[in-house]
């Protein structure tokens, strides 16, 4: 997801989305309704459009429930254009092997390995 742009006078501001912004892309992006995603995550669909309108902090409790439901790392609600999770679990659960990477995960994954062993990560 990348950072929103504001207009100024004299450039473009970047600013970055907030928890609720970033759970409605997530949820949205799995075709699911704040119903649905809040009986997946056995909590109200009050609690998910509040989180979604930033009226309430979720507890971490709650925001383990959401992202179990979502099926990703509980980091992910709080990535920003400077900050990628990858949830390796995850990755391996949906490929059992690197050539069935997409090109874009593949590549991705690959230029992480190269900065590791560019800093002599190990």
């Amino acid at each position: 997801m990348a950072k929103k742009k504001a207009a100024s006078k004299d450039k473009a501001v970047s600013l970055e989305y907030n928890l609720g912004e970033r759970l409605r892309y997530l949820r949205e992006q799995r075709k699911l309704t704040q119903a649905e995603l809040a009986k997946m995550s056995k909590i109200s669909q009050a609690t998910i459009a509040h989180i979604e309108k930033q009226t309430k902090d979720p507890s971490v409790e709650t925001l383990r429930k959401i992202s179990e439901a979502l099926d990703i790392h509980v980091a992910t609600l709080f990535t920003t254009n400077d900050v990628f999770v990858f949830d390796l679990k995850r990755l391996r659960r949906k490929y059992s092997h690197a050539d069935k990477l997409t090109p874009h995960l593949y590549m991705g994954l690959g230029k992480v390995v190269q900065f590791a062993r560019d800093i002599s990560f190990f």
